[in-house]
């Protein structure tokens, strides 16, 4: 009985703690936009360093691509609330994707996400 009743409280106890912390909107919008900026960063020197950057994107900065990410990330990301955690969705014309899970305060994004940019980045700049 008293294992149950242990199990029971640590049970309770954990899911009020998920539910306390469950990540709000604005967590995941950054989440995304974090993942995004860092995706094109990267990929910014992987060109950089190939030689095959485009002339107008050499002054590009981290403000720059903030500003242009932003509006995007504000109109296509949607958080799914499920009470003790949250998905966190990208909607990009006609396809959503569910592309990140938020519990215990923090939003933590499918790495999928990144290659995704960069293989469209890769393939509209051949």
């Amino acid at each position: 009985m008293k294992k149950w009743f242990a199990f029971l409280i640590i049970f309770i106890l954990t899911g009020l703690t998920m539910w306390l912390t469950n990540p709000g909107q604005d967590k995941h919008e950054k989440a995304v936009a974090k993942a995004i900026t860092e995706a094109l960063s990267e990929e910014k020197v992987r060109l950089t360093e190939a030689g095959s950057l485009p002339p107008m994107l050499k002054e590009l900065n981290e403000d720059m691509l903030d500003m242009m990410i932003s509006p995007l990330v504000n109109q296509s990301v949607t958080r799914e609330d499920y009470v003790v955690y949250s998905l966190t969705r990208l909607k990009l014309g006609a396809e959503d994707h569910r592309v990140g899970i938020g519990l215990f305060g923090k939003v933590f994004i499918a790495p999928q996400l990144k290659t995704t940019i960069k293989d469209n980045i890769q393939q509209y700049l051949k």
